[in-house]
């Protein structure tokens, strides 16, 4: 239950992000950018830190202690989550980098965010469904 419900969060932030939050870069103009975009890195960091901390945690616990009959989709949880952590820090991560130190929200930057975002709240949503079988089996 505990990796459901860190896993859902993750993804519920997740297309939030995608369907609200990334697109409304677009609109803060090119004096007000730097500023609004550290902002939302630092406020979006304390929303995500705890549930990815608690999947991450639940995953070990899931691959140390599978339900019975269940090690393979804990592995593949294990998979998931591990596949969202690289897609963070080898795609999103440079890319807010970038996007940081560009003159306004939009862009091609823009539109790698966000290739790299829909993959990772895919990646997520997956977790999710396939925790909610585990959970439900």
């Amino acid at each position: 239950v505990v990796h459901l419900v860190a896993t859902a969060v993750l993804t519920g932030g997740a297309w939030g992000s995608f369907v609200v939050i990334y697109p409304a870069f677009a609109l803060v103009g090119p004096a007000q950018w730097p500023g609004y975009h550290a902002a939302h890195v630092r406020a979006i960091t304390r929303v995500i830190v705890g549930p990815w901390a608690v999947q991450g945690v639940s995953t070990a616990a899931l691959l140390l202690d599978p339900p019975d009959g269940a090690f393979v989709a804990a592995a593949a949880l294990a998979v998931l989550a591990l596949a969202a952590v690289v897609l963070t820090f080898a795609g999103a991560v440079p890319a807010h980098n970038r996007l940081g130190a560009a003159a306004d929200g939009g862009g091609p930057v823009l539109a790698t965010l966000n290739r790299v975002h829909l993959a990772r709240s895919l990646v997520w949503s997956a977790g999710t469904v396939l925790a909610a079988v585990v959970l439900v089996r």
